[in-house]
């Protein structure tokens, strides 16, 4: 989920939980909303749960776009919709979208360590992990550190007075501030430390500078540690920096500390892959039916380390797409119903930043399926655990209205939020009613996002809210 993840760590540090407040949706006064349990076929959670199973198996290797992991994910894909009797919406008259997209990855293990008096090494995915894209790509560095506080750099904001970075590695305590890193960089730093998640997989973006530092985000605990040579902590430097900008003729806040440290990001270049959505349609009949109902989410995953650890990213995010096989299988049942046809697809390149949403719009050109002819998307993502609460993102009140709706008649507790980083976003921005429908708590880009963490409960409750809402748009109530 979330390609958002790529620059997260501008807001993990010193800035409490990375969920966004929700608030509570009003008592809807949408049209009231038919169940989608009447006929022969209902949403079935555990067929749902089958698909996971398979989709999030270590043999599909992450998922990682592109790799030979995510194709034979979305081989299966392919192949349920075939057996639901979705036609093919993809090129050449297969389920297939294919497009290229650039993309990079580790090469090796990066590193972090401490040489000389105090000499320690600290651990990959449990003491730091590292951020790629923008300013962020392949490099090493061994240098002493510049202690900056959140990385500031104007007038009284200015977070690097009492030290001069050039040379050394920076240590970005937090609270930070936008462009913190660009300002390490212009002031000559060889590499950027950050405090923040570092139990985390963030998501690669490509798009990079010509130049480049390596950065690593740090837990606060081993920043204490690097800091130890100074008799300073993360909290009382933290605490310093937000006393200066209380009062900018405070004593400046940041200091060096000589004791050298080694870090390193090494990273593949950056190269070409193809990508795949894939695409299929439960075609209605009548005059409406070159409108359609969009249901899907994103395939991908953020794959597998040098090492060999998987990441096997079930709930971020093989949930979505199981659970839209399972609501193709319901509504399916209930063709003969649809004045809209329901188009059901599941992206590649989400984590790589919503590529394969924009690569659906810019390349679907028949309809149903083309922008134009989408009446709303729902978006499937880490939708398959955590919490107690069915959320959905609020680009669209009137849709929100509509899922609160079909919550309330199938008990599951609801409320809306913030809009979500995901590829209903795609949607959202060029007018389609668009949803992100996830759970309220969750698990993804870590080890521990796995099948174990999924289960029926969540899918079937998701599942039926969606499936209730897509038969209904597809029924053609609402807009």
């Amino acid at each position: 989920m979330r390609s958002i993840l790529a620059t997260l760590a501008l807001l993990v540090v010193a800035c409490g939980p990375l969920s966004a407040p929700a608030t509570t949706a009003p008592s809807p006064t949408a049209p009231a909303v038919a169940s989608a349990t009447a006929g022969a076929v209902a949403f079935d959670g555990a067929k749902a749960h089958d698909h996971l199973v398979y989709l999030a198996g270590d043999a599909r290797g992450g998922r990682f776009t592109g790799s030979p992991g995510f194709d034979d994910a979305a081989q299966y894909v392919a192949d349920r919709f075939k057996d639901i009797g979705l036609e093919p919406l993809g090129d050449n008259g297969t389920y297939f979208e294919r497009f290229p997209v650039q993309v990079v990855d580790l090469a090796a293990t990066p590193t972090l360590s401490r040489t000389g008096a105090g000499a320690k090494t600290w651990t990959h995915r449990v003491d730091f992990t590292e951020s790629v894209g923008g300013r962020a790509g392949t490099g090493s560095a061994e240098a002493g550190l510049a202690v900056v506080g959140g990385g500031a750099a104007s007038g009284g904001q200015d977070d690097f007075t009492g030290v001069d970075p050039k040379g050394r590695i920076a240590l970005v305590t937090g609270p930070t501030m936008t462009g913190y890193l660009e300002n390490a960089y212009s002031r000559g730093a060889v590499g950027v430390l950050l405090v923040g998640d570092a139990s985390l997989k963030y998501s690669y973006i490509a798009q990079m500078f010509s130049q480049t530092l390596p950065v690593l985000v740090v837990t606060e605990n081993a920043a204490n540690e690097l800091l130890a040579p100074s008799g300073r902590t993360v909290s009382q430097v933290r605490d310093a920096v937000r006393a200066r900008r209380a009062n900018p003729s405070a004593p400046g806040t940041a200091f060096a500390i000589d004791s050298d440290v080694r870090m390193s990001v090494t990273l593949t270049p950056v190269h070409e892959v193809q990508a795949s959505n894939v695409v299929g349609v439960l075609r209605a009949t009548g005059p409406d039916a070159a409108r359609a109902v969009l249901v899907g989410g994103h395939l991908d995953g953020v794959g597998t380390d040098p090492n060999g650890t998987v990441f096997p990213a079930a709930n971020d995010n093989a949930s979505g797409p199981s659970i839209a096989i399972e609501v193709a299988r319901a509504l399916a049942a209930h063709k003969s119903e649809l004045r809209r046809s329901v188009v059901f697809v599941a992206f590649s390149g989400e984590e790589e930043g919503f590529l394969g949403s924009e690569a659906y719009v810019a390349r679907m050109a028949s309809s149903p399926g083309r922008l134009e002819s989408l009446v709303a998307m729902l978006n499937l993502d880490v939708i398959g655990c955590c919490g107690t609460t069915l959320e959905a993102s609020n680009e669209s009140s009137a849709l929100v209205d509509r899922l609160h709706a079909a919550a309330d008649k199938a008990g599951v507790p609801f409320r809306s939020t913030s809009a979500g980083g995901s590829d209903q976003s795609t949607f959202a921005k060029r007018g389609v009613p668009a949803a992100l429908i996830l759970w309220s708590d969750y698990v993804l880009h870590t080890t521990t996002d796995t099948i174990a963490k999924v289960d029926v409960a969540h899918l079937q409750q998701a599942g039926d809210v969606v499936t209730a809402v897509a038969l209904d748009l597809a029924r053609g109530e609402g807009p």
